[in-house]
């Protein structure tokens, strides 16, 4: 499989695979996010040619704020990253947060955190994230650590 193209995408782009993925059960709603339609959130999604031309096959989030939910333009949560069952573990996951870091980074940010499943704390780690205080569970997804990274 060839490298993936990483582009910026609207929230909207990114509703019907969050829902598909990470909410099935739940009404659409749950796919939208405090903050998507925030200016400076930034969404981005991967594309592959799968032999049928170009497809979405991961998205991404980071929205402008704190673990307080205070809007700042310093400190993102990433928040809603989806791989397509048939390109996970291919490094695209990987390459949507680093690619948005870096961004993020490069507008003035220091600081990214995540409420990341427990399973995917290693993901999370291989990328520069730590967790931060004690495991909890979030009704509908689960157990999750709240992980931070610092960009300065």
């Amino acid at each position: 499989m060839s490298e993936a193209t990483i582009r910026i995408i609207t929230a909207a782009e990114a509703f019907p695979m969050r829902r598909y993925l990470l909410r099935p059960m739940l009404p659409g709603a749950a796919s939208r996010y405090d903050g998507d339609d925030h200016p400076d959130a930034v969404h981005l999604g991967a594309f592959f040619d799968l032999g049928s031309g170009e497809e979405l096959v991961g998205v991404a989030s980071f929205l402008p704020r704190t673990a307080d939910g205070e809007v700042s333009r310093r400190v993102y949560q990433l928040q809603g990253i989806v791989i397509l069952p048939a390109v996970r573990n291919t490094g695209i996951g990987t390459t949507l947060a680093e690619h948005g870091i870096t961004l993020l980074f490069e507008r003035g940010a220091r600081s990214v955190w995540c409420n990341g499943r427990t399973p995917a704390g290693p993901f999370y780690e291989r990328l520069g994230f730590r967790p931060v205080g004690s495991e909890f569970i979030t009704p509908g997804t689960g157990p999750h650590y709240r992980f931070v990274r610092d960009l300065s």
